[in-house]
């Protein structure tokens, strides 16, 4: 009975202690990831419906009201390379760093890791309409795009990448 007892006891902490991990340690999804842990994770955040996969744009999107969120994949291994949210009609809300609704929307969508890492990038350059920062842990290209504001979350390996594809497009013909 003595051994039953300690087991029950050291099965009830391990059981609290991965509680407490998860609980402090929320799921996300973000570029890097396959598309499959994108899509099981917005299935828990109530700002999205459930992921659609659109062949045309090569990634999936959900569209909930004004928020449009979308995530490119590469066709190999389905890792995301990127993620985008796009808010229409709200006029107030822009995706800046100094914007507190786009970063308050960040942190409600993602989390406060992502939304501070947002806050606290450091802006880069302006190319076209894009602006693109450095963060910690990721890069970010936010834009004003026709009734509202477009933000996307890319790897910070790729933030020179994307850059001269952006400077590329302005003088060659381009899909967008």
């Amino acid at each position: 009975m003595h051994k039953s007892y300690k087991f029950n006891h050291l099965f009830k902490a391990t059981v609290s202690a991965i509680a407490f991990i998860l609980a402090i340690t929320p799921a996300n999804a973000l570029p890097g990831q396959n598309i499959n842990t994108v899509v099981k994770w917005a299935k828990t955040r109530p700002q999205l419906t459930t992921l659609r996969y659109n062949s045309e744009a090569h990634g999936y999107e959900a569209t909930k009201g004004n928020l449009y969120f979308y995530a490119d994949v590469t066709s190999e291994n389905g890792t995301v390379t990127k993620e985008g949210i796009t808010v229409s009609g709200d006029s107030s809300l822009k995706f800046t760093t100094k914007n507190t609704k786009a970063v308050k929307l960040l942190q409600n969508i993602y989390n406060s890791n992502i939304s501070n890492d947002f806050q606290k990038s450091r802006y880069i350059t302006k190319v076209g309409r894009d602006q693109f920062y450095r963060g910690q842990k990721f890069a970010y290209i936010t834009a004003q795009v026709q009734g509202g504001s477009a933000f996307q979350i890319i790897t910070l390996n790729k933030l020179q990448e994307f850059i001269d594809n952006a400077k590329y497009c302005q003088t060659n013909q381009c899909d967008i």
